[in-house]
């Protein structure tokens, strides 16, 4: 333990020191500490676990405040927040039956997608430019890259064929109808980017949005699960077959109108890396196989999930946010990025409990 923990004060002591002034501290504000979470450079003496481990274990020097020995330090889970995405025992609920090469959705399934709305753009299909999740009666997640360019006005729940008024499928025998509630539109009243995303836009690439009321929970409206405890993270971490869902372009390069759903291989970081030498990478963001089934451009800012074991029951649970990837659908050899939705936690447990 000592030993790593000497390496992540030498590394963030690197960082620190390169470039100069303001614009080193800004470069070297986030990090990833030796279990690939993400963090902040700081001194150690603000970081209390590793100021505990620095006071009882000095390598044969005084550490001051004058050093400038800066260590990446892991944010802690926020209880408050914890405890807000705890008490949704309801949510990752999905029905059987069912992106590039995958299958429609069946209405009302996936209750926990949302769209975003964007101003300046017609009407119809061109409004929603990017995906997100339901997490809470009043928080969404979805990708940072999503507020880069416009920001966007309201958040679309419920909705399942963006070309129709109503939802309606035909169902049984004897081919009825059944309609689902017309979807909402909710306002915004708070737009949180990750602090370092745009000092690096191919990390931290994950943002929440907190709406201006409630949301009224029904069956074609419910939040997704998040990995709450250390034994489902782990489950995901040892998972190797995802899903991905979204309104996204299809094989045939068209947006979708109904959500489509298909499933993707886990590979190791190095085939994202080698794939994308230009980017940064870091092990708080999953790899995956596009050369078949994939999420495409519009799907930006949607889930990676699987359904887990989740407090004794199987519920889907959201491992990732859709990043970046090739920019042709499942055409090539080129692997989709995944922000690692375990690895923010207590980023997204602490701004819930601030916001």
């Amino acid at each position: 333990m000592i030993g790593r923990l000497w390496s992540c004060l030498t590394l963030c002591l690197l960082a620190a020191l390169i470039g100069s002034g303001q614009e080193a501290r800004l470069n070297a504000d986030f990090c990833s500490n030796f279990e690939d979470r993400p963090g902040r450079c700081i001194h150690y003496q603000r970081c209390p676990p590793i100021k505990a481990i620095v006071q009882r274990k000095r390598a044969g020097y005084e550490l001051t405040q004058r050093e400038p020995t800066f260590v990446c330090c892991e944010e802690e889970i926020n209880d408050t927040g914890l405890a807000m995405l705890r008490n949704e025992t309801e949510c990752g609920k999905f029905s059987l039956a069912k992106v590039a090469h995958g299958q429609e959705v069946k209405m009302g399934s996936r209750p926990w997608m949302a769209l975003l709305r964007y101003e300046g753009m017609a009407e119809g299909r061109s409004q929603f430019q990017c995906g997100a999740t339901l997490i809470s009666k009043r928080f969404i997640l979805t990708a940072a890259h999503c507020m880069s360019r416009e920001k966007p006005v309201s958040i679309r729940l419920g909705e399942h064929d963006l070309s129709t008024e109503v939802d309606c499928t035909m169902v049984g025998v004897g081919s009825q109808t059944r309609c689902q509630p017309p979807p909402e539109d909710i306002g915004i009243d708070r737009i949180i980017v990750h602090e370092g995303f745009p000092n690096n836009l191919t990390q931290n690439d994950i943002a929440l949005i907190k709406l201006n009321r409630d949301v009224e929970y029904a069956a074609h409206i419910n939040p997704i699960c998040l990995p709450l405890n250390q034994q489902l993270q782990r489950d995901v971490r040892d998972q190797l077959v995802y899903r991905v869902t979204g309104w996204g372009r299809t094989e045939s390069n068209a947006y979708s109108n109904v959500p489509r759903e298909a499933s993707v291989n886990r590979l190791l970081l190095q085939d994202c890396v080698a794939a994308y030498p230009r980017n940064a990478f870091a092990e708080n963001q999953i790899c995956t196989s596009s050369a078949s089934q994939d999420s495409c451009s519009g799907d930006s800012g949607g889930p990676l999930l699987y359904a887990f074991r989740y407090f004794g029951q199987q519920r889907f649970v959201q491992t990732g946010i859709i990043s970046y990837g090739p920019s042709q659908c499942g055409v090539g050899s080129s692997p989709g990025v995944y922000t690692d939705v375990g690895a923010f936690l207590p980023w997204i447990t602490k701004q819930m409990a601030q916001a």
